[in-house]
């Protein structure tokens, strides 16, 4: 529009210096065809080719006006699809925030014909497919996005990979990420996913083999690495099969194994269960003085040994510092209870009850009563710790 009447402005300034040039000099202007001769008066002229020049003009814009009509057209209604699919992919996004997936995957997928971003629209509908169940529709739609942007494969294969994770199908996730593996180091998206991926599928050897890729990289910050390797070694300890595997992790993650209580926890509950219980003690018992641990007082009053009233005299010193745990009480009990002190474990395991009453202190020490023949405390001991164990499950 500015352009225009800056145009017209320049051709209205021409004219009136030509007008009035023309009358500053009369003359005519003379036009010979054959043997006929015109004469206009200059300044006549002047206005008639001005006249023309604007018929002329406003005819040409209105030829070009008529032959860019469909085209104009066709552009307004793509800016009025486009303007629609925007708030239909808007409205899809609003809805997956507030929980209606198939509200939200239908206007994602209304929105998608004509958006600038189809990709994302086909994304976020697989992801409302996933969240209400239908696999099969949310694989089509991460399907149709890969067709929208194919140089974006890579992040599509990775989306699939999470989802499929979140279903519990760790095989199907490890095939879509196939061709990423070099990326764990780089990615710690990636890294996560095969970490979950391994996890899921209990495949603890291969989720402690890509620990060292990710203890050299830069991009996978302290805490994600911390706890990946820290459910390696967890898995790598829970499913050790015989004693010289319990001894090569305890040497290949000592360091960890004695700076982390529940990684402690792990090893020395593997040791017990695998018979080497001096180990499992010796293991224990320091952990406990440096850094005490509840779960693991409790796990110490399990362990064998062939003296029970040496670990008894070690674990008593624990008492001054610990008063209120029940758990240490429960395990002096059980030692005293091995090493044969019938009166001491009584009193012990009622220490713990009065402090926590737990199922498993009831039922020690209903077992002690019946040993005792003190039948009526072990019934009602007995009687309290099994209604414990119900109001838990």
């Amino acid at each position: 529009m500015i352009r225009a009447l800056l145009v017209f402005l320049f051709f209205l300034i021409v004219f009136t210096a030509a007008v009035f040039l023309a009358m500053q000099a009369p003359g005519f202007a003379s036009f010979t065809y054959g043997e006929t001769t015109y004469e206009l008066p200059l300044v006549e002229f002047v206005i008639g080719l001005f006249i023309l020049f604007t018929i002329f003009y406003i005819v040409l814009r209105l030829f070009a006006l008529v032959f860019s009509a469909p085209k104009r057209i066709q552009s307004a209604m793509n800016s009025r699809r486009k303007k629609k699919a925007l708030g239909s992919t808007q409205q899809g996004l609003t809805k997956f925030t507030q929980g209606d997936w198939m509200q939200s995957e239908k206007l994602l997928l209304s929105g998608a014909e004509h958006s600038n971003s189809a990709m994302v629209n086909y994304i976020w509908a697989a992801r409302a497919a996933h969240k209400r169940g239908d696999f099969a529709e949310r694989d089509a739609h991460l399907a149709e996005a890969k067709k929208c942007s194919p140089a974006d494969h890579a992040a599509l294969d990775v989306l699939r990979a999470e989802l499929l994770l979140d279903q519990h199908m760790p095989e199907q996730a490890l095939a879509s990420l196939s061709q990423h593996e070099d990326a764990i180091r780089s990615n710690p998206k990636i890294a996560c996913l095969f970490a979950n991926a391994y996890e899921q599928l209990e495949d603890w050897e291969k989720l402690s083999g890509i620990i060292p890729q990710l203890k050299n990289s830069k991009n996978i910050d302290q805490h994600t690495y911390n706890q990946i390797e820290k459910r390696a070694i967890q898995g790598l300890l829970n499913n050790s099969e015989n004693t010289s595997n319990i001894d090569e992790i305890g040497t290949k993650y000592k360091e960890n194994i004695s700076t982390d209580n529940e990684l402690t926890l792990h090893y020395v509950t593997a040791l017990r269960q695998q018979g080497k219980h001096e180990l499992a003690e010796s293991t224990a018992s320091d952990a406990l003085t440096e850094n005490w641990c509840s779960k693991l007082i409790r796990e110490y009053g399990l362990i064998e040994v062939k003296d029970p009233s040496q670990i008894l005299n070690k674990a008593e010193q624990w008492v001054e510092q610990h008063t209120n745990d029940e758990n240490l009480y429960l395990t002096l009990g059980r030692i005293c209870n091995k090493a044969q002190l019938w009166g001491k474990a009584k009193a012990y395991f009622e220490s713990s009850l009065t402090r926590k009453p737990l199922a498993e202190t009831y039922a020690e020490l209903a077992a002690l009563h019946e040993q005792l023949d003190e039948m009526d405390d072990a019934h009602r001991c007995a009687k309290k710790g099994l209604k414990l164990a119900t109001r838990s499950i």
